[in-house]
């Protein structure tokens, strides 16, 4: 894997470390158990349970490999959720795009954080880079193939 900085709340991390310490300590072992009874079972070459245990222990440890190294090599930002600027890490952020009226909320988190369905977008993302350090009440422009204009209404903690 290429060095690549990885930016994560405070919040962010933990949710990692916990997720990293669950793979570890509960989903590895039982992936393991399971792989060992599919084993026990005789002939591999015919085996559709040792196969599935052995790919789900392989995406298991791909998970561990991925969480690892993200938690090495990141930069934990602070929390800055007070204050009246959209900010990384900072409040919820609601705006409303001025050609069709619709609004939404979202949190600008980095990129290793990022989820969208749960309104954590990426700091590197066309939303954020254009609402990134504008206090509500500005009107940003998202530069984009169809550029479009967003009014950012509020932002709380």
């Amino acid at each position: 894997m290429a060095e690549k900085e990885n930016i994560l709340t405070k919040n962010g991390k933990k949710e990692l470390e916990d997720k990293l310490n669950d793979l570890i300590n509960n989903e590895k072992p039982k992936a393991l158990a399971d792989l060992n009874l599919a084993r026990s079972q005789g002939d591999l070459s015919e085996n559709a349970d040792y196969d599935a245990a052995r790919e789900k222990c392989q995406e298991i440890e791909t998970e561990i490999t991925k969480i690892q190294y993200v938690l090495d090599h990141c930069t934990i930002i602070a929390d800055t959720k007070k204050g009246n600027t959209a900010r990384l890490g900072g409040g919820l952020i609601s705006v409303k795009n001025i050609s069709t009226n619709k609004e939404y909320s979202f949190t600008i988190v980095g990129s290793a954080e990022a989820d969208p369905l749960t309104g954590k977008i990426s700091n590197t993302c066309p939303v954020a880079q254009a609402v990134l350090n504008h206090p509500a009440g500005d009107t940003v422009k998202v530069n984009v193939a169809k550029p479009y204009e967003l009014l950012i209404e509020k932002i709380s903690d």
